[in-house]
């Protein structure tokens, strides 16, 4: 059990690298225009992160599902990390995928994957909101597609490629840019995501972002300030939400 004073715990719980790069990013976007601070804990085997203001402090956890085969260690993984760890304080969560995923040629995941890791997690959760659309996360990106082409140095002009999903479609980009320059996912995508308008994006993505922002529990926005709990049975206070765009 860890006794750090956090009064508030949120857990991403993400489909894959790019997607934690890019939340991890809107994060240090969020507490910059607020004047509060992220921190990562480069020394914990977690994606760790604490966020600040005044003399408050939010824990914020992130994991990345990958594979199918991740999905129930996903699930351990919150009740390790987050609730016995962390006992002390109520937790978020947010399941960030792409809806339809699994009807890609090549997938990592089945359908019914995402409600079974959300059925399994709830009763610990204190609320749970699914950030999904039929959307990858480089269809998110591509909402500020003039973000990407100056980042290619492409013409302003450029059209949209064709394709059934973002990730198609910025590598096509990517190699009209360059025939030698190819688009890489995870850790090698956030120079691109760093250089998108993130408010844009939050106000045209098909995945409904600003719930993060809006969640009683992250207390993002110092104006609201931090709600005090007092009690276990006012930390477990369920609250479910479903936000699914199709």
């Amino acid at each position: 059990m860890n006794d750090y004073s956090y009064e508030k715990g949120i857990a991403f719980i993400v489909e894959g690298a790019t997607e934690r790069v890019f939340y991890e990013e809107y994060l240090k976007k969020l507490c910059s225009e607020r004047g509060m601070t992220i921190t990562k804990d480069e020394k914990s085997q977690e994606n760790k992160y604490t966020i600040c203001a005044e003399n408050r402090s939010i824990l914020v956890l992130i994991n990345n599902v990958g594979s199918v085969s991740q999905m129930t260690n996903s699930a351990t993984w919150f009740h390790r990390a987050c609730v016995k760890e962390y006992s002390n304080i109520g937790w978020s969560v947010f399941l960030c995928y792409d809806t339809d995923a699994y009807n890609s040629d090549i997938t990592k995941f089945h359908e019914g994957d995402w409600l079974r890791l959300r059925q399994s997690i709830e009763s610990d959760a204190e609320s749970i909101a699914d950030l999904a659309a039929q959307a990858d996360i480089e269809d998110v990106m591509l909402c500020d597609f003039q973000g990407v082409l100056a980042f290619l140095g492409l013409d302003n002009n450029t059209p949209m490629p064709k394709g059934r999903k973002g990730k198609v479609k910025i590598k096509q980009l990517f190699r009209r840019s360059d025939p030698a320059c190819a688009y890489h996912e995870g850790e090698r995508a956030r120079a691109l995501i760093q250089t998108l308008d993130i408010d844009l994006i939050e106000n045209t993505a098909p995945v409904p972002l600003s719930v993060i922002r809006k969640d009683r529990g992250f207390c993002i926005d110092v104006s609201f300030g931090v709600p005090k709990l007092t009690s276990i049975d006012e930390k477990r206070t369920k609250t479910t939400l479903l936000l699914v765009v199709v």
